[in-house]
């Protein structure tokens, strides 16, 4: 007699970032073959890769120079290990570019150029750091003993005095308070720590002062003195690995998300054409930002609001006008041996309440991320918005009870849980920590164990190593 196989699972995936085309690839390659999977986009192109740029050359040709990704999604040994593990899977290669950042104070107008108080080489590969021009030996000697000084007092601190939290105390502590609790000097903080950490996390400098104070500490220990990276070639070589036979509707706003008896129904609207429909799956995914999961999804409508968002701009563009001289003197001064790759600056400028990076990339333009200073219009290239989640003592609460990390009693029963009514959400902001790609493939993985399905990069399958 002919074994009759089960019927299959019909799962949609909303969103086609990072955590929702690896949730997509882990189901669709289930080894039992259980599910049918379905992905949809707003956009008409898949959104891991959708805000990078090709540069073209400027000799009219038009020709295809490299993909510049936006944003750069650099990613560190300690904090990273599951994507790590997942490029390794795939083959992607991996490099450490040799980062130079150089730390100035922007004028009130934003108009002048700023003269570097500090330049800091990424991996130590330049060592002594550079000396900043205009700084005479004593005053650059009195700053990089200070700096230590703080340095290792704030990393000492963060792996040896714990961040109150709801869990262990019943107090959440924002950053600020920590900062305050250790005595950690204002001037390091103002001129060192919040232009690194907010450049790392593309946020004001009081939104960052609000993150849960564990979510820096976690960051910093599992970070130190460990290697970053990039994608060589750009992170579309990931979403290519990830999309290949993939399932996708490109061009559908989804519009609602409800639960109707044992199924799950989403509606959504063509953008092209206006038309609405609707179709009843078995399992839905949310791969979208907190805005839009309240926006579609009732039960988490309130919760969602409490989570912080920001919209972040990224400008590629060849008005070099701002960092000049700082540039000049950087290329001048900076060590290359035989057979190294050029270094990259970023130079990190900030006024009292913000920090704007600029990237000089290898392809002879610029990458500002959170711009302060004007950039001229002429000499724009390209822009891309995009949203970014944030964090918060309270939203870092809410996050937790959906992932049902602190949950107990009645409260339990009076709270939506990821999964509850087979609708689950996937996300970088989708899990306790900094919201990095690092929380796609966690919150991903966790919906794979959930469904009883395997993680293939961590059943010991290790295809390629890259570095």
């Amino acid at each position: 007699m002919a074994t009759i196989e089960p019927r299959r699972k019909y799962v949609a995936i909303i969103g086609t970032g990072m955590a929702g085309l690896v949730t997509a690839y882990m189901l669709r390659n289930d080894t039992r073959r259980r599910f049918e999977v379905e992905v949809f986009e707003k956009q008409d192109k898949l959104s891991l890769d959708s805000a990078s740029h090709t540069l073209s050359d400027q000799n009219g040709r038009g020709e295809k120079l490299e993909r510049l990704d936006l944003p750069m999604r650099a990613f560190a040994d300690g904090y990273y290990e599951g994507l790590k593990r997942m490029y390794d899977y795939f083959g992607i290669e991996y490099g450490s570019p040799r980062f130079v950042y150089s730390l100035s104070a922007l004028s009130d107008t934003a108009t002048k150029q700023a003269s570097p108080y500090y330049i800091h080489s990424s991996n130590n590969h330049q060592m002594p750091p550079l000396r900043p021009e205009g700084l005479s030996r004593a005053r650059w000697l009195v700053e990089v003993c200070y700096l230590a000084m703080c340095y290792y007092w704030f990393t000492a601190c963060c792996f040896f005095v714990t961040p109150k939290t709801a869990e262990l105390s019943g107090e959440e502590e924002p950053l600020r308070w920590y900062l305050e609790r250790i005595r950690l000097p204002g001037y390091y903080v103002k001129n060192y720590l919040l232009p690194l950490m907010s450049s790392v996390t593309t946020c004001s400098h009081d939104a960052l002062m609000d993150f849960p104070a564990i979510d820096v500490v976690d960051y910093e220990r599992r970070t130190f003195r460990k290697k970053h990276y990039t994608v060589l070639g750009g992170v579309h070589r990931v979403q290519k690995k990830l999309s290949e036979d993939l399932t996708y509707r490109l061009g559908t706003k989804v519009t609602a998300v409800e639960n109707v008896g044992t199924k799950v129904q989403v509606s959504w609207t063509d953008t092209h054409n206006g038309q609405s429909s609707w179709e009843l799956f078995d399992h839905v995914i949310l791969g979208v930002t907190p805005d839009v999961v309240g926006a579609i999804f009732q039960p988490l409508q309130s919760a969602m609001a409490a989570v912080p968002t920001t919209t972040v701009q990224s400008v590629v563009h060849r008005d070099f006008s701002k960092i000049l001289d700082s540039s000049k003197y950087l290329w001048t001064h900076m060590s290359l041996n035989a057979g190294e790759s050029a270094p990259q600056p970023i130079h990190m400028r900030s006024n009292a309440t913000a920090t704007e990076s600029i990237h000089e990339h290898p392809s002879f333009a610029l990458i500002t991320t959170c711009p302060i200073a004007p950039i001229d219009p002429e000499k724009i290239v390209h822009t891309v918005r995009f949203t970014r989640v944030l964090r918060s003592s309270s939203s870092r609460q809410i996050i937790n009870h959906i992932f049902n990390r602190t949950q107990s009693g009645d409260e339990k029963s009076q709270l939506w849980q990821n999964g509850d009514g087979n609708v689950w959400l996937v996300g970088g902001w989708c899990w306790d920590g900094m919201v990095m790609l690092e929380g796609c493939l966690a919150s991903a993985a966790r919906v794979a164990h959930a469904l009883d399905v395997e993680v293939p990069w961590t059943e010991g399958n290790d295809s390629s190593t890259s570095s």
